[in-house]
């Protein structure tokens, strides 16, 4: 027993590392100056071998490195930064995002390929890695929030710029109280990570009043305005059905400036087929709500559902930019996979289903890729569901990958967004490239597009971009179209939610590209924090009074809404509004 005793005391002993050895790594790595994480890797084994020692973490040696740097004993070396940081990707596009799971509810929805964990929100696994994390701390949002952003910031990632997440089916649904509480919990948990002195607001469950509920997180928000961890964007998932002049209200009352929505297939056979529950029609609706109230829409779309082929499925997606009552900003594209869980499963034992195979699933998502225009950004090309999960469908976990090398190899690329990212794109530009201002305009259902951006001479990487919607009812020399007239009860109950926007032309987003960097501070090489963002502004406010605008609505983050501020807006309702002059 005593030898066993000793046993483990000695290996306690040998992988714990004192600032001595962490530094004595840590300049020998400065010395070689490795170019790569594998070179990085080779320096970090060989030096721990010659001490005697187990191989530190990067996270130990990034936190040794930050002390180090604070008492000046050795300076800032980025390159050493970005190599110790754990999944670099996760900040390369200008935020850190933070993703929540709600507690399993009722979905109204019956769709046939959706998983049914009883112990999960409906559509969702336990082994997904956001999904068991939540199911692990109880799908506590405070928890899940705090857990995560301290996790980010000891893998080296600025966690002063949040894009929050909240997942989990079809938000709506939930009840009101449950949906405030939730993500008051979520804001007190970025700012307790840094709150100073005693907490003032008092602590509320569901069992609280509605009133208490949203007069508290109100408090929340106005203190994640200045705090550490600002929540600068936050996303809900939910259903077109669900959607309506009243749910807008309560979700921007919560904060929520994006929202997931799930079309699936713009075809009411195969939405039928599926037991969608929702027609075509009615996804138009839900997103000339949204848009008029300024938010931004990151649209779902399925390949490979019962009812279809590879040939229909590439003219459906083409169908998300033709119709002027889609063009969504966003697509996740997420090809369907047959889950034990599922009714699908069940047809596809009887042979009712058949998926149409890898290979023609790659031909169809490459063309997809080949017809998303350069405003919209897929988000997603698959799911974070483990290969052991799937019984029939799409396995290839690196897909993303797999088609950028299949396009590269015939001398073609993807345009959208992410795609074009700067922090993506850097090898394949100039290191002294001026952005240059381009914008593109589109139409929509009930109003005109614009999308401003700062790009190089070429289109091949984006430094940052707006989004500038002009409404197109309260344009003097246009009328409503036919498709606004079938929803015009819902625009007028909307207007009376939302007061703050009459006459308004909107902001829906603005984001500067490039790695996180912290507010107040800047970097050499990256485009965060270099004027972009107030020049694009300050175009797109040209733009609108060209248009005959008086009044710019923004549908601001909250924790961005102090830089709103010195461009000279303030806050009206829950949007900031500045009169233009």
């Amino acid at each position: 027993m005593g030898r066993k005793n000793c046993r483990k005391k000695e290996k306690i002993f040998l992988m714990t590392f004192t600032p001595e050895q962490l530094k004595t790594i840590l300049l020998r790595i400065i010395d070689k100056k490795p170019n790569t994480k594998i070179e990085l890797n080779f320096v970090r084994t060989k030096t721990a071998a010659e001490l005697h020692i187990f191989q530190p973490a990067n996270r130990l040696l990034l936190s040794e490195y930050q002390k180090l740097t604070k008492s000046k004993e050795i300076p800032q070396l980025p390159w050493l930064e970005k190599l110790l940081k754990k999944a670099d990707i996760r900040s390369i596009s200008g935020i850190s995002v933070v993703t929540s799971l709600v507690k399993p509810y009722t979905c109204p929805g019956k769709c046939v390929y959706c998983p049914t964990e009883v112990r999960m929100p409906k559509s969702y696994i336990a082994t997904e890695p956001a999904a068991a994390r939540a199911l692990r701390l109880d799908f506590s949002p405070y928890e899940q929030v705090k857990q995560r952003v301290e996790m980010l910031e000891k893998n080296g990632h600025a966690t002063d710029k949040i894009e929050y997440i909240i997942k989990g089916g079809t938000w709506n649904a939930y009840p009101l109280k449950y949906q405030y509480w939730f993500i008051l919990e979520s804001f007190r948990a970025c700012n307790d990570l840094s709150r100073r002195g005693k907490r003032r607001i008092p602590l509320l469950t569901e069992k609280n009043s509605l009133e208490e509920l949203q007069d508290a997180l109100e408090q929340e928000q106005r203190y994640n305005e200045h705090c550490k961890h600002r929540i600068i964007g936050l996303t809900l998932e939910t259903r077109p059905d669900a959607i309506t002049a009243k749910t807008i209200f309560h979700m921007r009352r919560q904060g929520c400036t994006r929202i997931e929505l799930g079309l699936q297939a713009p075809d009411d056979k195969i939405l039928d087929l599926i037991q969608r529950g929702h027609t075509v029609e009615q996804f138009e609706k839900a997103i000339l709500l949204l848009r008029s109230a300024g938010f931004k829409v990151d649209l779902h779309f399925m390949p490979d559902l019962p009812g279809t082929t590879p040939d229909h499925d590439i003219e459906m997606y083409r169908l998300l930019f033709e119709k002027e009552t889609l063009r969504p900003d966003m697509v996740k594209i997420y090809p369907n996979t047959v889950i034990k869980s599922a009714e699908l499963y069940k047809w596809f034992q009887k042979g009712k289903y058949k998926p149409y195979g890898e290979k023609e699933l790659f031909r169809a998502l490459s063309e997809m890729k080949m017809i998303t225009p350069r405003y919209c950004r897929i988000s997603r090309l698959i799911r974070d569901i483990p290969e052991t999960e799937i019984e029939a469908g799409n396995k290839i976990t690196n897909l993303r990958e797999a088609l950028s090398a299949e396009l590269k190899k015939i001398g073609k690329q993807c345009v959208c967004l992410r795609c074009r990212e700067i922090g993506r794109q850097k090898e394949n530009i100039d290191a002294d490239t001026i952005p240059q201002l381009f914008i593109d305009e589109y139409k929509t259902i009930g109003g005109t597009e614009y999308f401003l951006s700062f790009e190089d001479a070429n289109r091949v990487a984006v430094f940052g971009f707006l989004r500038l919607r002009i409404p197109t009812k309260r344009s003097p020399d246009l009328t409503p179209s036919e498709e606004e007239k079938k929803y015009r009860t819902q625009l007028s109950l909307l207007e009376k939610f939302l007061p703050e926007n009459k006459d308004c032309a909107f902001i829906r987003e603005l984001h500067v590209y490039g790695k996180v960097v912290q507010i107040g501070k800047r970097e050499k090489k990256d485009s965060q924090h270099k004027g972009l963002g107030k020049q694009l502004v300050a175009a797109a406010e040209k733009l609108c009074k060209e248009k005959g605008f008086k009044k710019v609505s923004v549908i601001s983050g909250v924790g961005v809404r102090g830089y709103y501020r010195k461009l000279g807006y303030r806050k009206i309702g829950t949007y900031m509004v500045k009169k233009l002059k």
